[in-house]
């Protein structure tokens, strides 16, 4: 009779910084797993926290955390006015430019992509058609899937650094 060998879950890690933020601030019955019952203790939230707080990249620790905790739609609006100044960077090397940021309006239009970038970013599973968020932004279509994916790939860049300094400052090393 063959044995059978204990799997890891394929979608779960125990290194991953962001799934431990989530488990550690989700009211639960989890805890962190340790190899063995020495003195050395788990992992707790007040490391993650501490982690968390020597976090360099301002924009990086907030998306990290509002993807961690499935932020609401008030902590998201805060991370797409972080996010704005680095999106309209992005966004004024785009050619030809999609918005005209010396307009008020465009301005306005563009905060309403990034807002909804990132709302997409830390809730993927209630994405809207292209279609029906540049009717809401009152843009062309072209245009706002070239803004929107501008912002999608700033808070991206932002959550991958975030994740990537949050697991080197709680594990003290370098995540690849």
């Amino acid at each position: 009779m063959a044995q059978r060998r204990a799997r890891k879950s394929p979608w779960t890690d125990d290194r991953d910084a962001l799934e431990l933020i989530a488990r550690l601030l989700v009211s639960s019955s989890y805890r962190v797993p340790v190899e063995g019952t020495g003195t050395k203790s788990g992992l707790q939230a007040a490391d993650v926290a501490g982690a968390v707080g020597y976090m360099r990249d301002r924009l990086a620790q907030t998306t990290a955390l509002a993807v961690a905790t499935r932020a609401q739609e008030r902590d998201v609006a805060r991370l797409s006015a972080m996010a704005f100044r680095r999106v309209v960077r992005v966004v004024r090397l785009i050619r030809p430019r999609p918005l005209d940021l010396h307009q008020p309006a465009d301005r306005w239009r563009l905060r309403i992509a990034v807002y909804d970038a990132a709302y997409e970013l830390v809730w993927p599973e209630h994405r809207r058609p292209y279609a029906d968020l540049a009717r809401d932004a009152k843009m062309r279509k072209a245009s706002y899937i070239a803004v929107h994916k501008a912002a999608s790939a700033t808070l991206q860049e932002a959550l991958n650094n975030g994740r990537r300094e949050l697991a080197m400052r709680l594990f003290a090393e370098r995540a690849t």
